[in-house]
């Protein structure tokens, strides 16, 4: 079946009959945005979003639905989701031979139709009540809706240059370049994009050049485009990658600590964008990482060890985690410096030396 399904997709690409799929599906306001298709969920699902539905242009034909906080998903698993109301990945393997059967029957591929695939027959579960329990938990996280995303054309009115002052901290000029370091001329801030995890900018960020901001009663960070910081790390859509290929991941608070990270070859970092790390964010991560990835807390110097426990327990014992523990005071807790703000020397040491910290939650 495997081998069908994958060409299947071949035809539908080939054949562009995209759009097709999505009229079947009932979607709406259906169009083509350069390597994608979009459209807006059925009227079952009582959304507005016209960029919900995504399918992307390729012979794997990947989907997503970002209202719903669905990816991983392929055109299968998309009509799973739609047509068969499949909402998590069980339900999803389990219709996949009926979204098989549907797109088939409607695209007249009746070829693949009767294969050799025979649903197993459900069997009494015991723990269902369970399994129910968990799948509502989990349907509460998709249906908060995706921040909003902005064309890359937002940051046209900064000047997007490094600036001097990251310089002199020892960020280089390629490096902000890497990760969009600009200049706001109005607020007198540094600025740089927030990005999701498919890489749409969701805000800028701006860094107040005035030292004396306390004095004026100006804040030192400030978002110039609201959203919902909960649910978005900072660089995953960078770092992801690195993570898989390293089986390790590590957590910052600061944005910045990504670009030094990055600088000195760490690249699978990413920022909590705060202090405090929320339940979608740690779903996020569970989704998208393998079950034995580490998970390394680089948290700043202030923090005490009941403030690393209480962001650790919020992984529960679902991952491998570890702890950046600066037993040696190599940073200043009076400058509550970051594991990156006393140099590369101390932090490959801090890294290291965490990989024998590991925390049971």
């Amino acid at each position: 079946m495997d081998n069908d399904l994958k060409l299947i997709k071949l035809r539908i690409y080939e054949e562009n009959r995209i759009e097709e799929l999505l009229e079947h599906m009932e979607c709406q306001y259906i169009r083509q945005v350069s390597n994608r298709y979009e459209a807006q969920l059925p009227e079952k699902f009582n959304s507005n979003n016209r960029r919900s539905v995504q399918i992307y242009i390729s012979e794997s034909l990947p989907c997503r639905v970002r209202s719903r906080s669905v990816s991983g998903i392929d055109i299968f698993g998309l009509v799973s989701y739609i047509v068969f109301d499949a909402d998590d990945d069980d339900e999803i393997k389990r219709t996949l031979y009926k979204s098989k059967r549907w797109i088939c029957e409607r695209l007249g591929y009746n070829e693949y139709i009767n294969g050799s695939y025979i649903p197993q027959e459900e069997k009494e579960d015991p723990l269902l009540w369970l399994k129910k329990l968990k799948k509502q938990r989990k349907r509460e996280l998709r249906e908060i809706e995706e921040n909003p995303v902005y064309d890359d054309t937002i940051l046209n009115q900064y000047i997007m240059l490094p600036h001097i002052k990251y310089l002199e901290e020892g960020i280089s000029y390629d490096t902000q370049k890497e990760f969009e370091i600009g200049y706001d001329v109005n607020s007198n801030r540094i600025i740089f994009p927030i990005r999701n995890q498919y890489g749409d900018i969701v805000s800028v960020k701006g860094r107040t050049l005035y030292e004396d901001y306390e004095v004026k009663d100006i804040p030192k960070y400030r978002y110039f485009i609201n959203f919902n910081k909960q649910l978005e790390w900072y660089n995953l859509h960078l770092a992801l990658w690195y993570a898989l290929e390293e089986k390790y991941i590590i957590i910052f608070e600061a944005e910045k600590s990504c670009w030094l990270s990055s600088q000195w070859g760490y690249r699978n970092c990413i920022a909590i964008g705060g202090s405090d790390i929320s339940s979608y964010q740690v779903e996020l991560l569970k989704r998208l990482l393998p079950i034995d990835t580490k998970i390394i807390l680089a948290l700043d110097k202030d923090k005490e060890k009941e403030d690393i426990i209480k962001e650790a327990k919020k992984f529960k014992k679902h991952q491998q985690l570890y702890v950046m523990w600066d037993k040696r005071n190599l940073l200043s807790k009076e400058k509550k410096q970051a594991p990156v703000d006393a140099g590369k020397d101390v932090f490959e040491f801090l890294l290291k030396d965490s990989k024998h910290r590991r925390l049971i939650v």
